[in-house]
Protein backbone atom coordinates (compact mmCIF):
# COMPACT_ATOMS: atom_id res chain seq x y z
CA UNK A 1 0.00 0.00 0.00
CA UNK A 2 1.16 3.51 -0.82
CA UNK A 3 -0.17 6.77 0.57
CA UNK A 4 0.26 10.09 -1.18
CA UNK A 5 -0.45 13.45 0.43
CA UNK A 6 -1.33 16.46 -1.74
CA UNK A 7 -1.78 19.75 0.09
CA UNK A 8 -3.43 22.77 -1.52
CA UNK A 9 -3.90 25.60 0.95
CA UNK A 10 -6.06 24.33 3.80
CA UNK A 11 -7.15 21.23 1.84
CA UNK A 12 -5.31 17.92 2.07
CA UNK A 13 -5.97 15.11 -0.38
CA UNK A 14 -4.92 11.67 0.87
CA UNK A 15 -4.65 9.03 -1.85
CA UNK A 16 -4.55 5.45 -0.59
CA UNK A 17 -3.28 3.07 -3.25
CA UNK A 18 -3.70 -0.55 -2.23
CA UNK A 19 -5.40 -2.44 0.57
CA UNK A 20 -5.13 -1.47 4.22
CA UNK A 21 -3.67 -4.56 5.87
CA UNK A 22 -1.58 -4.76 9.06
CA UNK A 23 1.46 -3.04 7.53
CA UNK A 24 -0.73 -0.58 5.64
CA UNK A 25 -2.61 0.26 8.82
CA UNK A 26 0.64 1.28 10.46
CA UNK A 27 1.59 3.43 7.47
CA UNK A 28 -1.88 5.03 7.49
CA UNK A 29 -1.44 5.86 11.16
CA UNK A 30 1.93 7.51 10.50
CA UNK A 31 0.59 9.58 7.60
CA UNK A 32 -2.55 10.69 9.47
CA UNK A 33 -0.39 11.78 12.41
CA UNK A 34 1.67 13.86 9.99
CA UNK A 35 -1.51 15.56 8.73
CA UNK A 36 -2.68 16.21 12.32
CA UNK A 37 0.55 18.09 12.96
CA UNK A 38 -0.36 20.56 10.19
CA UNK A 39 -2.43 23.20 11.98
CA UNK A 40 -3.68 24.83 8.79
CA UNK A 41 -5.44 21.73 7.34
CA UNK A 42 -9.22 22.22 7.52
CA UNK A 43 -10.57 19.96 4.77
CA UNK A 44 -9.39 16.41 4.14
CA UNK A 45 -10.40 14.37 1.08
CA UNK A 46 -9.56 10.67 0.95
CA UNK A 47 -9.33 8.94 -2.42
CA UNK A 48 -9.66 5.18 -1.92
CA UNK A 49 -10.41 4.16 -5.51
CA UNK A 50 -7.76 1.42 -5.56
CA UNK A 51 -8.29 0.30 -1.95
CA UNK A 52 -10.47 -2.81 -2.12
CA UNK A 53 -10.36 -3.91 1.55
CA UNK A 54 -9.39 -2.70 4.97
CA UNK A 55 -8.90 -4.37 8.31
CA UNK A 56 -10.98 -3.12 11.25
CA UNK A 57 -8.11 -1.08 12.65
CA UNK A 58 -8.01 0.82 9.33
CA UNK A 59 -11.62 1.85 9.90
CA UNK A 60 -10.72 2.76 13.47
CA UNK A 61 -7.90 4.99 12.26
CA UNK A 62 -10.28 6.78 9.87
CA UNK A 63 -12.78 7.26 12.71
CA UNK A 64 -10.12 8.63 15.08
CA UNK A 65 -8.97 11.01 12.37
CA UNK A 66 -12.56 12.10 11.78
CA UNK A 67 -12.93 12.88 15.51
CA UNK A 68 -9.78 14.98 15.35
CA UNK A 69 -10.81 16.95 12.25
CA UNK A 70 -14.38 17.40 13.49
CA UNK A 71 -13.17 18.72 16.87
CA UNK A 72 -11.25 21.48 15.09
CA UNK A 73 -14.37 22.30 13.01
CA UNK A 74 -12.83 20.83 9.87
CA UNK A 75 -14.38 18.66 7.19
CA UNK A 76 -13.54 15.12 6.08
CA UNK A 77 -14.89 13.14 3.15
CA UNK A 78 -14.13 10.17 0.96
CA UNK A 79 -14.29 11.14 -2.70
CA UNK A 80 -13.51 8.13 -4.86
CA UNK A 81 -13.88 4.63 -3.44
CA UNK A 82 -13.76 1.08 -4.80
CA UNK A 83 -17.06 -0.82 -5.11
CA UNK A 84 -16.10 -3.43 -2.50
CA UNK A 85 -15.00 -0.86 0.07
CA UNK A 86 -18.06 1.27 -0.63
CA UNK A 87 -20.29 -1.74 0.12
CA UNK A 88 -18.40 -2.43 3.34
CA UNK A 89 -18.61 1.20 4.49
CA UNK A 90 -22.34 1.38 3.68
CA UNK A 91 -23.00 -1.80 5.69
CA UNK A 92 -21.52 -0.20 8.79
CA UNK A 93 -23.16 3.19 8.01
CA UNK A 94 -20.00 5.29 7.82
CA UNK A 95 -21.88 7.50 5.35
CA UNK A 96 -23.93 8.77 8.30
CA UNK A 97 -20.75 10.14 9.86
CA UNK A 98 -18.95 11.70 6.89
CA UNK A 99 -19.67 11.97 3.16
CA UNK A 100 -18.66 9.00 0.98
CA UNK A 101 -18.89 9.85 -2.71
CA UNK A 102 -18.27 7.41 -5.53
CA UNK A 103 -16.56 8.85 -8.59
Amino acid sequence: MDIELEKDGSTMKIIIDGNIDTDGGHELSVQLQEVMEMDDVEHVIFNMTTCRTTISSGIGKLMNFYKYIDAKKGKMEIRGISDSLYTQFMEIHLDRIFPIIRE
